[in-house]
């Protein structure tokens, strides 16, 4: 991040043709200021105030007719100086309101300490006004916030406490002086700053368009109509200074970037017949994004970074804010969006908008230069491309004119995936790139554009700005529709069709949040209002077969416009079948894209008609069969990057959903397919020959379908339409093909088809385990009420049935984690019976309930014994579903392990009557460390204090923790009694660290008992046992019934009202959860200031919904 000018470089800067500025400047920076013979701190301070104002005098005259850099240079100066200026007339409004003993005559500074205080110590502070680092990363807000003019304060406090004449002072005067610094001066301050900041925006348009890039200006922001066509950043940029005349190549390039906004939404081969599609100009809408600075360390790939990132409505605003920063020029700016986000279109846009300006915009798109080629090299090419000719990026640059170059480059994504080069450094080269250009005299800034889940492959320079596009919001959806419906108002009339209302579309968010894909519900229901008359009953699988048919439809129409109805449903299956073939090749390589070439040998075996093959080509050579399939759908996105070897194209769908159903399409009819085999084999069985699983095997052997819970979801829905549909009993024709597959899965056929598919090389172990995990979710999706694994296995004992199954678990589980946690996440084992009755395992859907302890561990009751075993009743426990504890005993379900199932009985007490979440880590911020509830609670219950040295102060700890909150619930009340316990005990050892242990421990606890206790009703917490409690801590501490007689009265009265309560019209005893888990957030949470809402299971004192795998991830196996 470029720094901000000390307060003497910005006088110099704005000063320059003022001598009386320009001299005070020059002794700042030399250290000369002694010889100004102002000694006292006020007078220093006046000086400093007047200088300062008189610098930014005129300053609408000295930032105009100067080049775009001398200008944000100075801008940046007065901005600095407005801070310095801010903070002196502070203070010394505070040394006046303070009057005696504290005045400025008496703050006499050395010239030593002025030079201490004016170059090295406060306005290096100044210099870092606006950067701030909340919830684990940096943001960058121009406008300083509250903290920032504390922070201020303190530093300035520092200062003055090193002075000769403070230590003069006596005690009770540099008190007073401390608070009324620390209290006055950062109210004052900003006081002055912000109202000097909105008196000089009118002269400075920068400063307003900084306001709007803090976030806490941002998030107030009302954006009452949304903007098209980035026409708010035109009016900023050319507001700060007039338009600029052009040589040749930059009027050439000007008029071919503002030729994108007289272009189309779509281009027009894609566009519906009949409908008149708006121009960019039109109907780009200014997206929303979130902005950060990102340091070493964040990763900007992952939702967790950005989950406390205020959105920007206004990002017109930041981007102009950015471009006018001195931070412009210093390091480049990534723009991250998913696919369909809108990315390249905005680069467009800014093109378009930024050419007669004070800024000289060059776009690239990097999919069409050498991806190996230095940055300059890169940049000629891509204006080579843009006006047909070569020019030196070197020639350009110097052509500016004082304009800021600004270099787009366009798909850094595209340029890592379809070319498969590692530039992992890249947005390093491009900072040192920059740094170049500072030294030669012409700085460029550079704004980088890419796939969000690409950005991990990159390192990010410290401090790099970064913006993530957003989804639309429900504005921006009406917006799009309405201008939709003004550019076809005469087409619907004409039809006699309705025009689509946003209530409409977003019974559709998924895809209505996205641009591109909200176009595309636009034209689908454009054919005959499709989707205003499903009503939005429409299933998630009914509307993608319905989007991807109507699309199917049309490229039949356009290529074979004579076909009959049979014919032409034949072709659309086609086009359907090549798109889940595109789908199948993702999923089989478990990523959201697939290359060209990986994409032709799949097509080859599993369609190898999918394209068409001329005898001769042509001159213009042969289409391959990737393009023909997917060059003509724009919901699909292609990657393109220039290599030694000629183009090479990655694609991938611009919504993960449409991979997802069309991969649980394929699965599904794949098993119809084999349905319908069998049941030809069964019509004519003479004829008939071994059933054939090779089609379905090649599918599914390669990747788990429930590694995404939307495959799954499709697969059930696709399943039960087919099931409805049927006249007869599908169901259990289709659970009958499934048992029989699953039991022949582990003795392949000799001949199966599909071997040739290899999409990726496995181990024929790995495949094994994919493919039964697979028949397993399609058995649980046709039999949802559940099957027994003994009709799987067929063996007679349940014991061995049970070990069958946990062999295959077994392999299951060596599967990636993704892979098997969405397993996982998918079906359930209910181990049935076996506290007494006939035990048996059935398998089910997992539906996301709560979930029975006796379910996932009642197989262990009676592993190894006959006889009745005596503890608490595993079947009457019953835990939320997603917590940590309850994810581990699901896992061992599955996996039938003995050895938690036995360690997790010991624990049943601890659910049954503690928490029912006795594993989850906490964070414990103060410590920097991790714990959990029941081990901090099973230690001070059953471990004797050990009172020797300091060991106790860690035994303290753990009663800090736990009585954290202001309840008393099934934690806290244990903890009380033990702590009264620890008392005892440490007067009976009677050393002096035993003294030192009660004294701390008395401490925490009328600290505890001193707060807005709240009462919850449990066993543990009834008055009788409340007052228990207090009795014989009343006796080890001396003045207990003094001090809390009444505090204990009023808490066993809570109790006994809790206890007489009817338990629907009071909190749960589990919301003692919310304030313990506001104190300790689960560990891999960003922010502790954030709590989740307490538990609604009675039983979960201390668990955390928001504390299950992804927080605890490597606590369930």
């Amino acid at each position: 991040m470029a720094k901000r000018l000390g307060y003497a470089d910005a006088l110099k800067v704005l000063g320059q043709d003022d001598s009386v500025v320009l001299d005070f400047a020059e002794k700042l920076a030399e250290g000369g200021v002694g010889a100004l013979g102002v000694p006292g701190l006020s007078s220093l301070g006046g000086l400093v105030a007047r200088m300062g104002r008189q610098a930014l005098t005129g300053i609408r005259e000295k930032i105009t007719g100067i080049s775009r850099m001398d200008r944000t240079a100075r801008v940046e100066a007065a901005y600095n100086i407005l801070a310095a200026v801010s903070v002196f007339e502070a203070l010394d409004e505070v040394l006046q309101e303070s009057r005696a003993p504290l005045a400025g005559s008496d703050l006499q500074l050395s010239a030593a300490e002025q030079t201490e205080l004016l170059n090295r110590r406060f306005f290096r502070i100044v210099r870092a006004l606006g950067a701030t680092r909340d919830d684990g990363h940096v943001r960058w807000s121009p406008i300083p916030l509250s903290d920032d003019w504390e922070f201020v304060a303190q530093r300035l406090i520092a200062f003055l406490t090193g002075l000769a004449a403070w230590a003069e002072w006596d005690s009770t005067t540099r008190t007073a002086a401390e608070g009324m610094i620390l209290s006055r001066l950062p109210v004052l301050a900003e006081r002055r700053f912000t109202e000097a900041y909105r008196q000089l925006a009118a002269d400075v348009p920068e400063f307003g368009v900084w306001a709007s890039m803090s976030e806490h200006e941002s998030t107030r922001r009302s954006i009452t109509e949304v903007g098209t066509g980035l026409t708010r950043l035109h009016g900023l940029v050319e507001e700060m200074a007039p338009r600029r005349t052009l040589n040749r190549r930059r009027t050439e390039l000007a008029a071919v970037y503002r030729m994108a906004l007289g272009r189309r939404l779509l281009r027009s081969a894609e566009a519906p017949a009949g409908l008149s599609l708006p121009t960019l100009e039109e109907a780009y809408l200014t997206p929303r994004g979130r902005f950060a600075l990102i340091s070493s360390g964040d990763q900007p790939s992952t939702e967790d970074l950005w989950q406390h990132v205020p959105v920007h409505d206004d990002i017109e605003g930041l981007l102009t804010g950015f471009l006018t920063s001195l931070q412009a020029p210093a390091t480049p700016m990534v723009i991250l969006g998913h696919p369909g986000a809108g990315k390249s279109v905005l680069t467009e846009m800014l093109a378009a908008r930024l050419s007669n300006t004070d800024f000289f915009a060059l776009r690239v798109e990097l999919r069409s230069v050498p991806p190996n080629a230095p940055l300059h090299k890169q940049i000629e090419e891509g204006l080579a491309g843009a006006l047909n000719t070569r020019l030196e990026w070197r020639e350009l640059a110097e052509s500016a004119d004082g304009a800021l170059p600004v270099i787009i480059l366009d798909g850094f994504d595209e340029l890592l995936q379809a070319s498969g080069v590692n530039r992992s450094d890249y947005l390093e080269q491009i900072e040192e790139f920059q740094r170049q250009q500072e030294a030669l005299g012409q700085p460029v800034a550079v704004i980088v554009t890419s796939r969000t889940v690409v950005a991990e492959r990159t390192r990010f320079p410290e401090l790099t700005p970064v913006l993530r596009l957003e989804p639309f919001n429900d504005d921006q959806i009406a917006r799009m529709v309405g201008i939709w419906n003004i550019s076809n108002e005469a087409a619907y009339a004409s039809r006699g069709l309705r025009p689509p209302d946003a209530d409409v579309l977003l019974s559709y968010r998924e895809l209505a949040e996205q641009p591109l894909l909200l176009l595309m519900l636009l034209i689908y229901d454009s054919e005959a209002n499709a989707l205003q008359d499903s009503g939005g009953a429409l299933s998630r699988s009914e509307l993608y077969e319905r989007l991807l048919s109507m699309f199917a439809r049309r490229e039949v129409s356009k290529h074979h416009p004579h076909l009959s109805d049979t014919e032409q449903a034949r072709a659309i299956e086609d086009e359907l079948h090549r798109l889940e073939v595109v789908a199948v090749a993702m999923f089989a390589r478990r990523r959201q894209h697939v290359a060209a070439a990986e994409l032709e040998g799949d097509l080859a075996v599993l369609m190898p008609d999918a394209g068409l093959h001329p005898a001769e080509a042509g001159l213009h050579g042969a289409v391959g069969d990737a393009h023909q399939v997917l060059g003509r759908f724009f919901f699909v996105h292609e990657s393109r990057s220039e290599t030694d070897s000629g183009t090479a194209s990655v694609y991938e769908f611009l919504h993960a959903t449409f991979g997802e159903y069309l991969v649980a399409r394929a699965v599904t009819d794949a098993l119809e397919e084999l349905l319908e085999d069998r049941r030809h084999a069964r019509r004519r069985p003479r004829a008939a020959r071994p059933m054939d699983d090779g089609y379905l095997y090649a599918l599914t052997s390669f990747a788990v379908l429930a590694s995404s819970a939307a495959t799954a979801e499709f697969i059930q829905d696709l399943l039960e339409r087919r099931i409805d549909r049927s006249p007869d009993d599908e169901r259990g024709e289709y659970l009958d093909l499934l048992v029989d597959l699953f039991r022949e899965a582990p003795y392949p056929p000799e001949h199966r088809a599909f071997t040739a598919y290899r999409p990726r090389r496995l181990p024929i172990t790995e495949r094994q385990a994919a493919y039964t995990a697979n028949l397993v979710l399609l058995l649980t999706r046709v039999a949802p009420d559940g099957i027994d694994i003994a009709d799987l296995f067929e063996k007679r004992h349940p014991w061995q049935n049970l070990a069958e199954w946990r062999a295959l678990a077994g392999q299951w589980r060596s599967l990636a984690n993704q892979q098997w946690h969405g397993q996982l996440n998918a079906i359930r084992l209910r181990h049935l019976g076996y506290g007494g009755g006939a035990p048996r395992s059935v398998l089910c859907p997992n539906d996301g309930g709560a979930v029975n302890v006796g379910e996932c561990i009642g197989f262990e009751i009676t592993s190894d014994t006959h006889d009745p075993v005596s503890m608490t009743d595993l079947y009457s426990i019953t835990l939320p579903y997603g917590t940590v504890t309850s994810n581990m005993l699901r896992s061992a379900s599955v996996r039938i392990t003995g050895t938690t199932a036995r360690m997790a009985m010991q624990l049943l007490p601890y659910m049954s009557e503690i928490s029912r979440e006795p594993v989850a880590w906490l964070k414990d911020e103060e410590e920097g460390a991790v714990f959990a509830q029941g081990h901090d609670l099973l230690q001070l219950r059953l471990v004797l204090p050990d009172l020797a040295g300091g060991a106790w102060r860690e035994r303290l700890r753990r009663y800090e923790r736990l009585l954290g909150t202001e309840v008393i619930g099934t934690i806290e009340a244990p903890v009380l009694r033990q702590a009264a316990e620890d008392l005892s005990y440490a007067a009976c050892v009677g050393s002096p660290d035993a003294a030192d242990y009660r004294a701390a421990l008395e401490g925490v606890l009328r600290r505890f008992l001193k707060g807005d206790i709240t009462v919850y009703a449990a066993r543990s917490t009834s008055p009788e046992a409340l007052q228990a409690t207090f009795d014989r801590l009343s006796t080890q501490i001396p003045d207990f019934a003094d001090t809390f007689g009444g505090t204990c009265a009023g808490l066993v009265d809570l109790a006994t009202e809790a206890a007489e309560a009817d338990a629907g019209d009071r909190p749960s005893a589990s919301a003692v959860a919310a304030d313990m888990y506001a104190r300790f957030p689960p560990e891999g949470a960003r922010s502790r200031r954030r709590s989740p809402p307490p538990p609604t299971d009675d039983r979960d004192a201390g668990q955390s919904p928001g504390a299950g795998a992804s927080a605890n991830s490597g606590a369930w196996h």
